[in-house]
């Protein structure tokens, strides 16, 4: 095995701290598969969109100690779900929310793995503070080589963080939708939960067999803009995008 997973006691993490007690009523969220954080330039292309958001969500995020400033001098809490430490280095890589605030709280399921290699796929939830009350956020990186079953066993892992809250929420990430069963698995299950799907311009999210990889759902926010960047320093473009809690 190339990979060791952590233990219960070593998957959620934090680093870095955040620098205001809660998030304005409008705030600016970044989406991005960081690609174990290996693309040419990735570093400052990571710190441009840290600067200019609130509300940073990454998968296949790598916690490589030599690079602790970049995300500790961001003026973001990260708070991470680790799916597994690095076979030479022993770095932690999965999800990570990074928030000028403080998480109020945070969970995740890993009821999903990859053939093979056995390593889970990460959701995460955490719980912000707001100016006009509370923020639910769910990151994921969706189940990919494998088939549908599993992929709606993933849906479902999202949707159980998210019961129980009736106040606005995000939900986003990579969402591996490289198929039309897949695509509409997932659109089913955010109309289920009341989520509204977010609409890019320009538009240019990645794509697999012409399929749009990484989405934006958000429930009780108001849109104000939002774009997808061409960018060379991952195998994903970042999304941005500018909300309102209502």
């Amino acid at each position: 095995m190339f990979y060791t997973k952590p233990g219960k006691d070593h998957i959620l993490i934090i680093k870095g701290k955040a620098e205001k007690t809660c998030l304005p009523r409008q705030f600016a969220v970044c989406v991005w598969n960081l690609h174990k954080c290996k693309g040419p330039g990735w570093k400052e292309e990571f710190a441009r969109h840290c600067q200019k958001s609130d509300l940073f969500l990454s998968q296949e995020i790598m916690f490589r100690p030599e690079e602790e400033n970049s995300f500790c001098s961001a003026g973001l809490e990260w708070t991470s779900a680790v799916s597994f430490f690095s076979f030479l280095r022993k770095a932690p890589i999965g999800i990570a929310t990074g928030c000028r605030a403080p998480a109020l709280r945070a969970d995740y399921r890993a009821n999903v793995f990859e053939p093979f290699v056995q390593t889970p796929k990460m959701t995460l939830s955490t719980l912000y503070p707001t100016e006009r009350g509370l923020l639910l956020v769910v990151n994921l990186h969706a189940i990919n080589f494998r088939g549908l079953k599993p992929f709606n066993l993933h849906m479902a892992a999202a949707a159980e963080l998210l019961r129980g809250f009736d106040g606005p929420a995000l939900v986003a990430g990579d969402f591996n939708v490289w198929s039309k069963k897949r695509l509409n698995a997932m659109r089913q299950t955010a109309q289920a939960l009341q989520l509204n799907e977010i609409s890019f311009e320009p538009d240019n999210r990645s794509r697999f067999f012409g399929k749009k990889l990484d989405f934006i759902f958000t429930r009780g926010l108001k849109l104000l803009h939002a774009e997808a960047f061409p960018s060379s320093a991952s195998d994903h473009n970042p999304l941005t995008a500018l909300l309102e809690v209502q």
